[in-house]
């Protein structure tokens, strides 16, 4: 008898070991490229947390087939799937900070079957186009969506033109035909207030429980009236375009883009767990983002910026900016008045062709990169790591500090970083 072969014949296989493994790998895969994109893939991965389960069953099932006719025992690893899920929630919720909490604060309301339902096509269904009048004597309209996407555009029409596509997650045409039919848009006045809601017909369609269909709206707004616009989204993206905006435009969504272009007015757009990106708009604008990035160019008036888990893009912009960011780097370049500047983690990276107010500029692990006027009226005050500061302007660098004066000095230019800092000119 041989001893070894005894002992091999008494051993056990353990399935999950392979599933748990996959998960590490996804998981710091996912973190890897979250860092090298600025994408938020890593906070994503928790909605497919139903895949873990079927990674599991399938290996089990694999080795019941290859060694079910043996005498070597199979169990599951317990043990080693709970670590993995332990770990992973760690670096998870370490990585996303503590916005992650915000992400499922906003999913109040919102089941799994609407994300499924979101992301698949489904049966589509056209529903034609609902006219809807405008009086003279309204100054808002509300805008309601659940899931799906809603583009806003002027012309020339006289009352509000509303294009509707449903999508339902069927596999029975004629019920999923029902449950489209039955998806409506309604609406009502108040006052000075148009409030119009796309309605979509609850259903039990998966095996994440009830759904409701996606509507997606294309919305044509009269371009000779001008009315102050308030967008609100759920599962879905907002665009909008070339609109009369009277003094406001707001756009909230959430698991959904924000894109705006040719906008006048006070803007603010807010979204979770996707991007904004705006061009070519004047007035205040202020746009904050959750697990998702930034991108604002040619802009005309102040802009108020912040985000998490994301990064900041802004270009060609002409007035005052302030901007914060939670791990993710800040690259702002125009004609800058008043700048306030702070990540907590990332590089900042400033060029502006005037300086016509104060700066400030802050970050608490990362370099700093500016570049400003040779002829102006400014001074620097900066601090930052030991022999790493940079600069070819006339400007004083001893050990961590770099100071100096440039012109009158009217306009203090203060930074403040832990890593590298450079200066130089921009013309």
């Amino acid at each position: 008898m041989n001893p070894g072969r005894n002992k091999e014949r008494d051993a056990m296989h353990k399935a999950g070991r392979y599933t748990a493994a996959v998960l590490l790998v996804l998981v710091g895969g996912s973190v890897i490229f979250d860092k090298v994109t600025g994408s938020h893939l890593t906070s994503e991965l928790v909605g497919w947390w139903p895949v873990l389960f079927i990674m599991l069953g399938l290996e089990y099932i694999g080795f019941n087939m290859k060694y079910g006719h043996t005498d070597r025992q199979l169990k599951l690893d317990l043990k080693g799937v709970i670590f993995a899920l332990l770990i992973s929630a760690i670096v998870i919720v370490s990585t996303q900070t503590t916005d992650f909490a915000k992400k499922f604060g906003s999913l109040d309301g919102i089941s799994m079957g609407d994300i499924v339902q979101f992301f698949g096509e489904g049966r589509k269904f056209d529903e034609g186009v609902t006219s809807i009048p405008l009086p003279s004597s309204v100054e808002n309209v509300k805008l309601t969506g659940r899931n799906g996407t809603m583009v806003l555009k002027s012309g020339n029409v006289n009352n509000i033109e509303i294009a509707v596509t449903v999508h339902v997650q069927m596999k029975d045409e004629k019920e999923a035909a029902q449950i489209a039919d039955a998806s409506k848009l309604e609406y009502s006045v108040t006052g000075d207030t148009l409030d119009i809601q796309a309605l979509g017909k609850e259903y039990i369609g998966s095996i994440f429980g009830r759904s409701y269909p996606r509507m997606d709206i294309i919305v044509t707004m009269p371009a000779q009236q001008k009315v102050n616009y308030e967008l609100h989204a759920t599962n879905g993206k907002i665009q909008a375009a070339q609109l009369p905006v009277k003094q406001r435009f707001s756009a909230q969504t959430s698991n959904g883009a924000i894109e705006i272009a040719d906008l006048d007015g006070e803007l603010r757009l807010g979204t979770t767990n996707g991007l904004i990106n705006s061009s070519k708009t004047s007035g205040t604008i202020s746009l904050k983002t959750t697990n998702g990035r930034v991108e604002l160019t040619d802009h005309r008036g102040d802009a108020v910026v912040g985000v998490s888990n994301g990064e900041l893009k802004l270009a060609g912009i002409a007035g005052s900016v302030e901007a914060r960011a939670t791990n993710g780097a800040i690259k702002i370049d125009g004609k800058l008045q008043k700048v306030k500047v702070e990540t907590s983690n990332g590089s900042i990276d400033v060029t502006s062709g005037a300086v016509e107010d104060d700066w400030d500029i802050k970050t608490n692990n990362g370099r700093i990169a500016l570049k400003l006027p040779s002829h102006g009226d400014y001074r620097v005050d900066g601090n930052g790591r030991k022999n790493n500061i940079q600069s070819s302007l006339p400007l004083t660098i001893d050990n961590k500090t770099i100071r100096g004066t440039v012109g009158s000095g009217q306009h203090l230019i203060k930074v403040e970083s832990n890593g590298s800092i450079s200066i130089q000119p921009s013309n």
